[in-house]
């Protein structure tokens, strides 16, 4: 038995597609066992079919990765269409990578229980990204990717690693993503040594490439609480005096550490 999934999705007019076909370790690439065959076809000058062929089985097992970098992508809906039921199925995909394509949505608007990693740098032109439930998320990506206009991170409880570098978000973008990042895991302070802070840097979330508006004390506010928690946050403009509480100084200076 087998399960096709099919996906679809908008590209640039007449854009150059890399076709594919032939194995699971196709072009750039998917990842798992059970995917014996994975195909991208152009259906009109600016859509392509994506169809993902997996073995069947009472337990159908995760695709660790799937990868589909450089093709003048322009929308992203991630739904999977089962092609025996006609259904919207999750397909089960660990890590997701659409980097440096020409983005300008995407929209994960069913629950998506598997996906750790999803990988968006270099979708300059990205306006929205909608993500509805990602509750296993561990690392999310969106550096360089400088027209976001609204983002929302949905239901999520295990984000370690976050990436805004270069995305010269304005205020309220920030205080977006800011608003629905759940920064549940804390990673475990290391005091021993002369000036040592941690030894390791076990939760990140990359500011940089940004101006920080520390009068928003929404953004200031949540800030100070993921530094509190032991996480390394990196920026560019230092936030002044009158916000930085003698007790958490340490933490922003130690923040900015490369």
């Amino acid at each position: 038995m087998t399960r096709t999934l099919l996906s679809y999705c908008k590209t640039e007019n007449n854009t150059r597609l890399l076709e594919f076909g032939q194995g699971p370790e196709y072009f750039n690439g998917t990842r798992c066992s059970t995917v014996y065959r994975a195909a991208i076809k152009k259906q009109l000058t600016d859509s392509v079919e994506i169809s993902l062929e997996q073995y069947d089985s009472d337990t159908v097992q995760p695709i660790r990765e799937f990868k589909l970098t450089n093709q003048g992508l322009v929308t992203w809906d991630d739904h999977w269409i089962s092609k025996k039921s006609s259904l919207i199925v999750d397909p089960k995909i660990v890590t997701m990578n659409l980097q440096r394509n020409s983005l300008v949505y995407v929209n994960i608007n069913t629950p998506r229980l598997e996906l750790k990693n999803l990988n968006l740098e270099g979708n300059v032109s990205l306006e929205h990204l909608y993500i509805h439930e990602a509750p296993a998320l561990e690392r999310l990506d969106i550096s360089n990717c400088r027209g976001l206009r609204h983002i929302a991170l949905g239901i999520n409880r295990d984000i370690k690693y976050l990436s805004a570098n270069n995305c010269a978000m304005e205020s309220g973008v920030m205080e977006q993503l800011l608003r629905d990042f759940t920064p549940v895991h804390c990673a475990s302070a290391n005091n021993s040594g002369i000036g040592a802070f941690r030894k390791q840097y076990d939760t990140e979330i990359d500011l940089r490439g940004n101006v920080i508006d520390w009068g928003n004390p929404r953004v200031a506010s949540k800030i100070r609480m993921l530094l509190v928690n032991n996480w390394i946050v990196r920026w560019d403009n230092n936030p002044p005096p009158e916000i930085t509480p003698p007790q958490l100084y340490a933490f922003f200076v130690e923040s900015k550490v490369e």
